[in-house]
């Protein structure tokens, strides 16, 4: 499970800072994060050596790591979406009073277009 945590952690690094790797150093995460390959298999596929895919992958977490520690961007997406899905949840239990509908159910759309945007 610590596997998959470490994964999904690393998808979303990848999505906010992988443009800023190497096109080398993005291919090997993207196989191991997206495909599910092992070091052994990107190695083969990229023509490396399995060692040469353990220090790539990593100097991109060291690098990705860094990147978040300073900017925070997954963080404050993180939180960003739990707010607003606590508010989408909160919104579920107001009864509108007369000629408040619109508003509440558009309130609502705006919400629920948010996350659709992840």
């Amino acid at each position: 499970m610590a596997d998959m945590d470490e994964r999904v952690a690393l998808n979303y690094l990848l999505d906010f800072y992988g443009p800023l790797l190497t096109e080398h150093r993005q291919e090997v995460l993207r196989l191991y994060c997206e495909e599910d390959l092992t070091q052994q298999e990107i190695a083969d596929q990229l023509s490396i050596t399995r060692q040469g895919v353990f220090d790539s992958l990593a100097k991109s977490k060291r690098q990705l790591n860094g990147y978040e520690a300073k900017l925070g961007l997954v963080r404050r997406h993180l939180e960003q979406t739990r707010t607003v899905e606590r508010c989408l949840r909160l919104l579920e239990g107001v009864k509108a009073l007369p000629g408040d509908a619109p508003a509440l159910r558009e309130a609502r759309n705006a919400l629920a277009a948010i996350l659709s945007k992840d």
